[in-house]
């Protein structure tokens, strides 16, 4: 097995989280451990060599690696007044006649503080001959810091069987994403280099992916259901649409995602194939407390398990592209990724997610095959029936309603379409890990349950 063990002497690691840069990040990611390495390479103006280059994309390409590393504080970072460098910037403070600076702008400098060994690992599943284990130690000892240049480290790669029990591993059914690299990488961090440091910013990495992640000490449950589905949430700024129409606002969310991918759509995005599952788009409503008004503040993407790793990659590339969303009623929604702390409850993936034997819909069933007379006992048998085909067991009991169990949700007549809806609540014999999603329009957020309050199951 090939290690990398990364020291911080100061006890403190600094960089953003990718999806709120307020926050830390923690642990560092893979990819930004690469890039580390790469610039090690490039460091004192010299070049990587070719015997480096070899082992690099070796490492690019190998599976992702299993993490262990100490707890740490992850506080938000305050607001921090600081001066800004160019000189446009500075003329037109001085003009707008600042009444707290005339050069000053707010910035966040979010770090983690550790609070334990100060000591990271990084397991490959790799096996490497001795000249490439000391062309990696080299350039591991040339690293000087990690994420900002605020966090110094020291860094070697060891081949070691005898490694600690990791804290994070790559796992399909995961629920913490961490960016690793794919083949191509290396050769994106050649084109930064060559470029210097006059810009002001990178441009978004393009041969990254999110990978799911779990924790290692998770127990596993023999009687729990497993999801089909994993999980990429997006919160929307500057939406005032309402769950009553979530098919919509998913189908522009959609479709500004193929558009970001071209002709390169995968056949899971598009849904106009013969595969079981699609990757649905689920608008996220406030629901469940007494000032709940059923307003959509994200949208869950959740993308089928089974899906080829390439159209899994396409995917995640086209959601990290993803910055606006326009609306029909020209509106335009910002869209930003939810961070794995500090999010309002609606936006949390265990708010969806968490294993329940008890589901209540948030927005309606369109039944799949609606009974000509509807009957009570036909009624619950249509919707036995769109559990079974979304890839549901049968459930124990089944309650139908015209309104949803959760307050500021929808009613059932709300959603605009002739086909019958019914809002229900199921109890299955185990619990069963979500999204649960049933009836026509479930990959576009109608048809979408939630687990149901312990007080409110009947």
């Amino acid at each position: 097995m090939l290690q990398l063990q990364i020291g911080f002497p100061g006890g403190r690691y600094c960089a953003a989280d990718h999806a709120d840069p307020r926050r830390p990040e923690w642990p560092p990611h893979p990819s930004r451990v690469f890039s580390a390495l790469v610039a090690a390479a490039y460091a004192g103006g010299c070049n990587p060599s070719s015997e480096q280059r070899a082992v690099l994309r070796k490492l690019e390409a190998s599976p992702p690696p299993a993490l262990c590393f100490p707890q740490a504080d992850l506080r938000e970072a305050p607001d921090i007044y600081v001066p800004v460098n160019d000189v446009q910037t500075r003329i037109a403070s001085r003009k707008a006649g600042s009444a707290l600076a005339p050069n000053r702008r707010v910035r966040q400098f979010p770090g983690a503080s550790l609070l334990a060994e100060p000591e990271v690992r990084l397991q490959w599943p790799l096996v490497l001959s001795a000249q490439e284990l000391a062309l990696l130690d080299g350039l591991a000892a040339r690293m000087t810091h990690l994420g900002t240049s605020h966090s110094l480290v020291t860094a070697r790669f060891v081949a070691d069987d005898t490694a600690p029990a990791p804290d994070l591993v790559p796992a399909a059914h995961g629920r913490e994403f961490l960016r690793v690299t794919k083949s191509g990488r290396l050769e994106e961090l050649d084109r930064l280099a060559t470029q210097g440091h006059g810009a002001l910013r990178r441009p978004q990495p393009v041969f990254e992916v999110l990978q799911p992640y779990a924790r290692a000490s998770a127990p596993a449950g023999a009687d729990h259901r497993r999801s089909d589905y994993e999980w990429i949430g997006l919160r929307l700024d500057g939406c005032s649409w309402g769950a009553d129409t979530a098919h919509t606002l998913a189908r522009a969310a959609r479709r500004a995602a193929m558009s970001l991918l071209g002709e390169h759509v995968p056949a899971a995005l598009h849904g106009h194939d013969g595969l079981v599952r699609h990757v649905a788009w689920l608008p996220l409503a406030d629901v469940g407390h007494a000032h709940a008004r059923g307003k959509v503040r994200g949208i869950g993407v959740a993308l089928p398990v089974e899906m080829e790793p390439n159209d899994r990659a396409l995917t995640l590339m086209a959601l990290s592209r993803l910055r606006q969303l326009h609306l029909p009623d020209d509106q335009v929604a910002q869209v930003t990724p939810v961070g794995l702390s500090g999010t309002p409850l609606v936006l949390r993936e265990d708010t969806w997610r968490e294993a329940s034997t008890h589901w209540s819909t948030v927005t309606p069933v369109l039944l799949d095959r609606p009974p000509k007379r509807p009957e009570v006992d036909r009624l619950v048998d249509a919707l036995v029936e769109s559990l079974a085909i979304a890839g549901f067991p049968v459930p124990q009991a089944v309650h139908l309603s015209r309104t949803s169990d959760f307050e500021g949700a929808p009613r059932a007549l709300d959603i605009p379409t002739r086909m019958q809806r019914w809002h229900a609540q199921v109890c299955f014999d185990r619990p069963i890990e979500g999204p649960v999603i049933a009836g026509r329009w479930r990959n576009f957020g109608i048809g979408l349950f939630r687990p149901t309050p312990q007080e409110l199951r009947t």
